[in-house]
């Protein structure tokens, strides 16, 4: 049975993520009719009040402890985009995907740091090969170095790991759905009033416009954000770090289908890794060592 619950919230994380994903084909169009604070300070509000509207039954059962972890990853959340969007600006789309997935990394050290335990062997070897692949996909040309908005990427990976850890944590003590929909409300309060300070007043007029909007507060965020403390409740935190390698490789598809985009050999050797680093936790427990006759 337990191996069963945690397939099947493998299977709904890589939904979210891959639900995600598809946030960059809209954005990339939303972004020519308002800045990124704007956009999201529209997409998250307008999810949180969908949210809130269709759950309202639900809101009884949140607590001031639910408010507080709720807030807590949706902080954490709302700094790995902020962190994102400036590092985006001030380097190459390739170098800034790498430097945010080395978020596969940090999170099993994380979380052995805080559970005082050594990393088991097979999270290292996944993090190491899923690291691997997502150079394959996005280090084409690209070279490190640095600077300030490679800086700010390593930052919004650090913050990814934050907000995996703390959401592993409270997803098993308080209803990982509401949860996320406390998360969601947070950000979208937090990221309305930053684009406000930030880039000003602004109202988008463009049908187009607001059905970019509709699309990535509906689809990316009510389920691409509030489903997933309701996955992670049934992982622990570094298979969860694992899957984030997942937001490239569907990115790259996407790209590839829709955009025209050049895979390549680099490409697909990147794609293997990474569904093998997803394998290799799930075969590690099998695989048990010969018990000696008695």
């Amino acid at each position: 049975m337990n191996t069963k619950r945690r397939n099947r919230a493998m299977i709904l994380l890589f939904t979210v993520i891959s639900l995600r994903a598809t946030s960059l084909l809209f954005a990339t169009t939303g972004l020519s009719y308002m800045g990124p604070l704007t956009l999201n300070g529209y997409r998250f509000p307008l999810a949180a009040i969908i949210l809130l509207f269709l759950f309202r039954k639900d809101i009884k059962k949140v607590d001031k402890q639910l408010v507080i972890h709720g807030s807590i990853i949706g902080f954490f959340f709302l700094l790995t985009m902020t962190t994102e969007l400036i590092g985006l600006k001030m380097t190459n789309s390739s170098t800034t995907s790498f430097l945010e997935n080395t978020a596969i990394i940090f999170v099993p050290l994380a979380d052995a740091l805080l559970v005082r335990r050594v990393p088991r062997a097979s999270a290292i070897i996944s993090a190491l090969v899923a690291l691997a692949g997502v150079g394959f996909l996005t280090l084409k040309d690209g070279h490190i170095g640095l600077t300030f908005g490679e800086f700010m990427c390593i930052l919004s990976a650090l913050a990814y790991t934050c907000a995996v850890v703390a959401t592993d944590r409270f997803s098993k003590r308080d209803d990982p759905f509401m949860l996320g929909i406390v998360q969601v409300a947070f950000i979208g309060a937090s990221s309305y009033i930053l684009a406000m300070v930030v880039e000003g007043p602004s109202f988008p007029t463009a049908p187009k416009a607001w059905g970019v909007i509709m699309f990535l507060a509906i689809v990316c965020t009510c389920f691409g954000f509030t489903l997933q403390p309701v996955a992670q409740s049934k992982l622990s935190a570094s298979i969860s770090g694992l899957f984030c390698a997942f937001n490239p490789l569907v990115t790259a598809i996407l790209g590839y289908t829709f955009l025209n985009e050049r895979l390549g050999a680099t490409g697909m050797i990147g794609g293997i890794l990474i569904l093998t680093s997803i394998v290799i936790p799930a075969v590690a427990p099998l695989i048990k060592k010969p018990q000696l006759a008695r």
